[in-house]
């Protein structure tokens, strides 16, 4: 029975621990890192599976690419001389720009995760060159990598007094972090970590308390939707409860949550400012010729909405008003495009669009209507057709 190995970012591990049960369904042996703990003892438990696996499994997306441990764990396994398989797992990958040994082999797409995929991946398991015998002596391991929240969090315990600037660099840091999605418990720890400091501006502190309020309603969220799945699910079973029983009530959601929680996505990218508002308008013709509404307005922080809507029985389907919000904000050579879903606004009547009324939609329905069409996932494809990530 062949041992696969499994590399990837933890931003995909919905994903990928779909994957995972699939290849354990049809008998795969596979392993793959699910802790939190970091560390060399941690390390050194990735690495010695890494030389126990037979195949190396590397789940392929933006933030795997760019991972300093996935990058460290490639290029290992490559000293090892094991057999490597990139697997697709999410769209925004350019493939013609992919590092050795990567770009010279051939990729196996399971972004659809379907029965198709599984089965091309199966096979492509099977087809898999037999593992060598390790090399004598083994190549050196490589060192622990660094973690970007253990960076951040040594930088606010510093005894050293922080400056103003010092302060709002982190914030910013720590802010664009909620928003990519990073685990919620450890965001929390590096925030609290902060706020404890005896040298906090009071400025800071609102921000501060603005990111945990961010990440308990993503927290609350991400139960909402597990709350929604088992109802969903439970209703298309035989009921053993009398039929009198009431169901339970339902949570309601926090009031205007500042972003749409465990749904945010985020992506950088090496854009220069005077090639932006090309690429926006770029963006709204390649929209418009794929059956979709657009508007434009401007946002609070000198950004640019871009508002979408599918033409047709769009508001029947999903039953309200909705709009996938696009907007992108510009920042000396990087460009930062978000994209989540929202009410479609007026804008005769509204100037400067604000984060309420940019980010105040939360229907379950609306939300996974978009996801499902995997519009976030091609909007990020297309922009990064052009632009490099960062």
């Amino acid at each position: 029975m062949k041992r696969v190995f499994v590399s990837y970012s933890r931003t995909n591990l919905d994903v990928v621990t779909e994957l995972v049960q699939d290849l354990q369904a049809v008998g795969v042996q596979v392993w793959h890192d699910q802790t939190l703990t970091g560390g060399q003892r941690w390390w050194d438990n990735i690495l010695a599976n890494i030389r126990d696996c037979d195949i190396f499994l590397f789940a392929l997306s933006p933030e795997s690419r760019d991972s300093e441990a996935c990058r460290s764990e490639v290029a290992y396994v490559s000293q090892l001389g094991k057999a490597i398989l990139p697997v697709l797992v999410a769209d925004g990958v350019n493939l013609n720009l992919l590092p050795p040994p990567i770009h010279e082999i051939q990729i196996t797409d399971f972004r659809r995760r379907d029965k198709d995929a599984a089965f091309a991946l199966v096979k492509a398991i099977n087809m898999a060159s037999p593992a060598p015998a390790l090399p004598d002596p083994l190549p050196p391991p490589p060192r622990v990598p660094v973690s970007y929240l253990s960076t951040l969090k040594e930088r606010i315990d510093t005894p050293v007094t922080l400056s103003a600037q010092d302060q709002i660099g982190l914030m910013f840091e720590l802010e664009a972090a909620v928003r990519e999605g990073r685990p919620a418990a450890e965001m929390r720890d590096v925030l609290l970590s902060l706020k404890r400091r005896d040298d906090l501006l009071a400025k800071v502190g609102v921000r501060v308390d603005d990111a945990l309020k961010a990440l308990e309603q993503r927290t609350h969220a991400k139960r909402m939707d597990m709350v929604v799945d088992f109802v969903t699910a439970s209703s298309d079973q035989p009921q053993m409860r009398p039929a009198a029983a009431a169901p339970p009530a339902p949570v309601a959601p926090p009031p205007q949550p500042a972003a749409w929680g465990s749904h945010a996505k985020t992506r950088r990218y090496a854009c220069p400012p005077g090639a932006t508002p090309q690429l926006i308008a770029d963006v709204t013709s390649w929209l418009n010729a794929e059956g979709f509404d657009s508007q434009q307005m401007e946002t609070e922080g000198q950004g640019v909405l871009l508002q979408i809507k599918k033409r047709g029985n769009w508001r029947e389907l999903v039953g309200v008003s909705t709009s996938l919000n696009i907007v992108f904000r510009q920042s000396a050579d990087l460009l930062n495009v978000e994209i989540g879903a929202g009410k479609w606004i007026d804008n005769a009547t509204v100037g400067t669009v604000t984060a309420f009324n940019l980010w105040s939609f939360t229907v379950t329905a609306g939300v996974r209507a978009w996801e499902q069409m995997k519009m976030p996932d091609q909007i990020f494809g297309y922009i990064g057709n052009r632009f490099p990530y960062r």
